[in-house]
């Protein structure tokens, strides 16, 4: 079944189905920057095992057959990770934390399996609170049972829920709150040591194969004086109240959950015991929590929501993705964002060029504090590049394909780990777009500078001089279906970037700081004669730019013939070696070279680029529609890029898409699409003033969105044959 959109600022489900109820699990994750929470129902569902045990290998993700078809809990602490033989550093799934069964005379309420009626689930948007109601058709008779739970944005260490019940007849309610540690990530079991704690409550400690720490703790208000009763089995623990209920009488219980682990930053390691007594006895009324929660809320919509007039699903689908791109964002900069929102395992918990390309331009104009924490786990984790480049026989730094709290590369796939070399740029990319955005100087001429410095040595060491120039062999650009080719465009254009930003910066910078970074007159020569002479496969006769210089040589492949079921991936109707052989892009390449220099490339060049390549991209991966939509409104096309945009929209919610997680670069691409592609919005001007040059669809009346640049912050409205930018007021 489809998801309709009835509200643009609700994510709605009326109807629970076995097929669909994953994705909405995803769709609807809840987060509060600290952890996040899937969006599954708080009791146990019939058959659905989650602490399975198995071995998952590295794969295509894209092709994957995942496990866990109706259900998948998850609970996910952004730098919490655990240490896997084969996956590398993963993303821990911690314990259950909202557990709660509930029980009428021994009958247990189970969706699967029981009998009710007046299903409504519900996620607002607009401050992250999650709602489901029915009434239950006991055997006792009909029970109203309405459940709420948000984390909150006042105590990030902090969920809350509460159910309301509303018997018809007389019953006896048992409602059991649990804690259950027998979950597994991916199939595998990080938790080396576990204590579980009954009394005044339910508490849990954990030590993972990291060696890191977790705590958590669950407190249930009851009505009347229910006393508890506890229960353990395995790493479950319970405890259960017993109520009676009268007809027609209202009942409501209360839960708190609080989770604390070793790594977090403001915190004093170690006591994890006695920061749990501390955040319970500090343990805000609920209604004053929710207040300041939703006060919070508010204040990051205000300067993040995108207001569109004449086109609800476009207004409904931008506020869907900044929703999310607002729940993940962390007050650390020792983690960055993972590939699937923190709302799904898929990969791994893993950071992808992703972070600078598609998030971090959302996060520049939005929230510049968050930027900086993006920009600046990259610069945490450059000892980890430098390992990495060493790894492979090169000096400098070379930042991982995936990436994680080590800085270390994650990629089980050799073929992405060896040859995806273009995040390197990429992050020097993402870096330079924010200094230049924001005005911090500060940043750049210091961390920045040593960034650029390892990096720009890494390409040196990588790069080769030969006959005509220098070159960059045996390389994979952002298509990754066509492995091993020299010269990617894309690659080596922004290398050639990296390495022009790379000396500007030094040439402002004073002797002390060269001779600190050990910078010399010839490692500055060696850097501009590679950025002049790294080959870039221009075709001057037909304005035109090869993907590589050898893609002519690749094989020509009959779409039609190969791909006989377009509701599959590509990938899935062709073996991989012979996609590696193939003129088949999984993504765009050359396409989002055109966009990222957008100012840089004539139209002409544009306009050929992607009338080439549009026929043989496959869009197998999530990143590919919005960047056809971004450049075909550079040419004027606004239907094509509509067209495009509206792809890209549907990825997570109609089409379904987030039974994994939520595709955080779509979110952050289709923002792009609406703000930097039909808002116009360019970057800065001359005098620091936004840059807009709007390319609106001819049935969008207007669209408003906030912008913040080098410290100030302005409202921009357009409107077919308008354009107002308005400076604002600080909050």
């Amino acid at each position: 079944m489809k998801n309709e959109i009835r509200n643009e600022r609700k994510l709605e489900n009326r109807d629970f189905s076995t097929e669909d109820n994953k994705h909405f699990e995803g769709a609807m994750t809840q987060g509060n920057g600290y952890m996040n929470l899937r969006a599954s129902f708080e009791e146990d569902l019939d058959g659905e095992e989650q602490g399975e045990r198995y071995w998952r290998l590295p794969a295509n993700v894209t092709l994957e057959k995942i496990r866990n078809p109706v259900s998948k809990w998850g609970l996910y602490v952004p730098g919490i990770y655990g240490k896997h033989p084969i996956l590398g550093e993963e993303l821990v799934n911690l314990p259950y934390l909202p557990g709660i069964n509930l029980y009428c005379h021994n009958e247990r309420f189970d969706m699967r399996l029981s009998r009710y009626s007046g299903y409504e689930r519900s996620l607002d948007m607009r401050n992250g609170i999650l709602r489901r109601s029915l009434t239950w058709e006991t055997l006792a008779g009909p029970l109203e049972v309405c459940w709420e739970r948000y984390l909150s944005m006042a105590e990030k260490h902090c969920l809350f829920q509460r159910i309301t019940f509303c018997a018809r007849e007389d019953m006896e309610l048992t409602v059991e709150n649990f804690l259950d540690g027998g979950v597994t990530t991916n199939g595998y079991d990080h938790i080396e040591s576990f204590e579980g704690i009954c009394g005044g409550g339910l508490e849990m400690y954990l030590t993972l194969d990291s060696g890191q720490q977790v705590g958590m703790k669950s407190v249930c208000r009851v009505p009347g004086e229910a006393k508890a009763v506890y229960k353990r089995h395995g790493r479950r623990i319970a405890e259960t109240f017993r109520l009676d209920l009268k007809n027609q009488e209202e009942a409501v219980v209360e839960k708190a959950g609080i989770v604390v682990t070793d790594a977090d930053e403001a915190e004093e390691p170690g006591d994890l015991k006695g920061r749990i007594q501390d955040l319970v006895r500090g343990l805000r009324d609920p209604d004053s929590d929710l207040s300041e929660h939703c006060r919070i809320w508010e204040q990051l919509w205000r300067q993040s929501d995108v207001e569109i007039d004449g086109d609800d699903s476009l207004q409904f689908h931008l506020r869907f993705s900044i929703y999310h791109l607002l729940r993940i964002a962390n007050d650390s900069s020792r983690v960055a964002v993972d590939a699937k929102g923190y709302a799904g395992e898929a990969y791994f918990g893993h950071y992808f060029w992703d972070t600078e390309i598609y998030l971090l331009p959302f996060y520049i104009y939005t929230c510049p504090e968050q930027a900086k924490r993006l920009v600046s786990f990259r610069y945490h984790t450059l000892d980890g590049a430098r390992r990495n480049a060493k790894s492979y026989g090169y000096r400098g730094a070379r930042y991982p394909w995936e990436a994680c709290v080590s800085g270390e590369e994650q990629c089980s796939n050799w073929q992405y780990a060896d040859l995806e070399i273009h995040v390197t740029a990429d992050v020097i990319y993402g870096l330079c777009k924010y200094c230049e955005l924001t005005g911090d100087e500060e940043f750049l001429r210091r961390e920045g500078l040593e960034m650029l410095l390892e990096t720009a040595r890494y390409w040196a060491s990588r790069a080769e001089k030969r006959k005509g120039g220098w070159h960059l062999t045996g390389v994979m650009g952002p298509d990754e279906y066509l492995p091993f080719t020299a010269d990617n465009a894309y690659t080596n254009y922004m290398v050639s970037d990296s390495l022009c930003r790379t000396l500007e910066v030094l040439e402002g910078a004073d002797e002390e700081t060269r001779a600190a970074f050990g910078v010399t007159p010839e490692e500055c020569m060696l850097f501009d004669e590679i950025r002049r002479n790294l080959y870039i496969p221009y075709d001057r006769e037909r304005k035109f730019i090869w993907q590589s210089a050898d893609f002519a040589h690749f094989e020509d492949i009959d779409f039609d013939k190969v791909w006989t079921d377009r509701s599959r991936p590509f990938g899935n109707c062709i073996s991989q070696e012979r996609n590696y052989r193939c003129k088949a892009l999984k993504q765009a390449d050359t396409v989002a070279l055109m966009y990222l220099f957008r100012e840089r490339f004539s139209r002409e060049i544009k306009k050929n680029c992607i009338a080439y390549y549009e026929d043989i991209t496959t869009h197998d991966s999530s990143l590919s529609y919005i960047v056809h939509s971004l450049v075909y409104g550079d040419l004027g096309d606004k239907k094509a890029s509509y067209d495009y945009a509206v792809k890209s929209m549907r990825l997570d919610w109609e089409d379904q898409g987030a039974a994994e997680g939520i595709h955080i670069a779509n979110a952050g691409g289709l923002w792009q699409g609406g703000v930097c592609g039909f808002g116009g919005l360019l970057g800065v001007d001359e005098s620091g003033r936004p840059l807009v040059r709007p390319q609106l669809p001819e049935h969008i009346v207007r669209i408003r969105y906030p912008v913040s640049l080098k410290g100030k912050k302005y409202q921009v409205c357009v409107e077919k044959d308008h354009i107002q930018i308005k400076e604002c007021e600080e909050d």
